[in-house]
């Protein structure tokens, strides 16, 4: 029986824009499934030249050789023609340099027998790439041709399988103001060595800069900012011991995540921010200074959200959540701002609407130093806590800090019954995340009292732990039968593998 042939029929905007999410490779290869798509490939407005998703999605079509002989079909694009299969030397799957160079001697060809403008272009290479003078080439052609908006270079030598102690990466030694372009807008670089800011002369029109595993200054970092005069969002990961501080004077950056850092000082003044992201960071909480009264997004955890081959800390070593919120509250520091100056304003979360952090609602020290962050939030909609990570921190720390409990650096308030109700809580608070949940005495007054004293609040959802005991699944399930204050909230319980086990009683949610 017949059937209607969909593609075919599709016209060549739709057809660009589905193959536009392959690997550039995998897109030229496209045309030997239909004629209809033997030219599409020139017109996508995506380019992504990386080895490693063409070797999972090209399976040999003979049979399944033996797994030292496992090879690897990357095709060879001969200029101004057709793509040519499988015709030269198999590559071996088990080199990934030798992929990489396959796949970057043929940049050059795909990209002048592509017609169109491109959105976005990524290429990964290796670093001979840079000393032939590739990379130079690539971007200027890239953006004087093609008018791309986001680019990205990964420099892979693959050491880290085999180094993780090696140098981070290659040194950008670019021309002054390459990256100029009027339609560029996002830079990405992986594995270099940032050793100047020229490269980032004059550009006015870039919005968008990530660095990941790059060795570069503080002080080339902060000249970086200082040349993209409509910079807003900004991401370092993984930076060498080079980067001691970050600091950031701007007007227009809006959006900063941190991660992975071992720093000596944090200093972020603009009015602009509005999001503030900080992952597994190490450095000294009291060599923190935020002056960003627009603040309207806070994540603070100590779990990595990229895979770091170059992992510097353990989670007990970083600094505690606990103490960069004490002191961006001024909990321990007295400070004399000047009057009337919006910039100096000491609640920093006076405007904040979403916080995201790590604090153990078994420590009454961090009991109350979530108290006061929620007395300062004003807008506060969204609140997410994750109790799990945050209390193997605590295990692993001395008694000390347990016995700090009871000689706090501030007056001690009374437990979450007792205490003055929250503006937050009564009037703007709409969703709460608690994860890591045990059901344990201290963990329990919180989302009692939320469910009790939160009038607006309309999901409240609780991820148990996998070591969900039988006595905290019940009290966890005692929460559904109390009082509401908001007749729109709802429950959600996210219950372990093992509940079933744990309620050894037979009772069933």
């Amino acid at each position: 029986m017949a059937t209607d042939d969909f593609i075919s029929n599709l016209p060549d905007e739709v057809l660009a824009t589905i193959i536009s999410g392959l690997p550039a490779i995998e897109a030229i290869r496209t045309t030997i499934l239909l004629k209809r798509l033997k030219d599409v490939w020139r017109n996508v407005f995506r380019l992504d030249f990386d080895p490693k998703g063409v070797k999972k999605l090209s399976p040999r079509k003979q049979a399944v050789p033996a797994p030292h002989q496992r090879r690897s079909t990357v095709p060879v694009i001969q200029f101004g023609s057709s793509v040519c299969h499988d015709d030269c030397d198999d590559i071996d799957d088990t080199d990934p340099r030798k992929a990489i160079f396959r796949v970057v001697k043929n940049i050059d060809n795909v990209l002048l027998s592509h017609e169109r403008n491109l959105i976005s272009c990524r290429i990964v290479h290796l670093s001979n790439s840079y000393r032939n003078g590739d990379l130079e080439k690539w971007i200027k052609y890239l953006t004087s041709e093609k008018e791309v908006q986001e680019l990205a270079f990964l420099c892979d030598d693959f050491q880290h399988e085999f180094y993780p102690k090696s140098r981070f990466g290659l040194g950008l030694n670019l021309p002054s103001g390459i990256f100029s372009c009027r339609t560029l807008q996002s830079l990405e670089f992986t594995n270099y060595d940032i050793p100047f800011d020229r490269p980032f002369h004059h550009c006015h029109s870039l919005k968008t800069l990530k660095l990941y595993y790059c060795d570069i200054s503080t002080e080339t970092l902060e000249a970086i900012v200082s040349s993209c005069d409509f910079m807003e969002h900004l991401s370092v990961s993984s930076s060498t011991s080079s980067l001691k501080q970050v600091r950031i004077f701007s007007r227009t950056v809006k959006t900063v995540e941190l991660e992975s850092l071992d720093l000596e000082g944090i200093c972020l003044s603009t009015q602009s921010l509005g999001v503030l992201v900080l992952h597994s960071m190490k450095f000294p909480a009291k060599s923190l200074v935020i002056h960003a009264p627009n603040l309207r997004v806070f994540t603070a955890t100590r779990k990595p959200i990229t895979k770091n081959p170059y992992d510097f800390t353990r989670p007990s070593k970083q600094t505690k959540i606990a103490e960069i919120l004490e002191y961006c509250t001024h909990l321990l520091t007295t400070v004399n701002y000047k009057a009337n100056d919006p910039m100096e304003d000491l609640n920093l979360f006076k405007n904040l609407r979403e916080l995201s952090i790590d604090l153990d609602l078994n420590d009454r020290r961090e009991m109350l130093i979530l108290c006061i962050v929620l007395q300062r939030c004003r807008s506060l909609h969204q609140l997410e806590i994750n109790i799990e990570e945050s209390r193997s921190e605590i295990e692993e720390a001395t008694g000390y800090y347990s016995s700090v409990n009871s000689r706090l650096p501030y007056p001690e308030t009374k437990l979450w019954e007792q205490r003055e109700l929250c503006d937050c809580i009564t009037f703007t608070l709409r969703q709460v995340s608690i994860k890591g949940f045990n059901g344990k005495d201290g963990e329990m007054e919180f989302p009692r009292h939320l469910i009790t004293k939160c009038a607006k609040l309309e999901r409240l959802e609780i991820w148990c732990n996998h070591d969900w005991s039988s006595e905290g699944g019940k009290a966890t399930l005692g929460l559904l039968s109390l009082p509401r204050s908001s007749i729109d909230v709802s429950i959600l319980l996210k219950p372990p593998p093992n509940l079933f086990v744990a309620l050894a009683d037979g009772s069933q949610p």
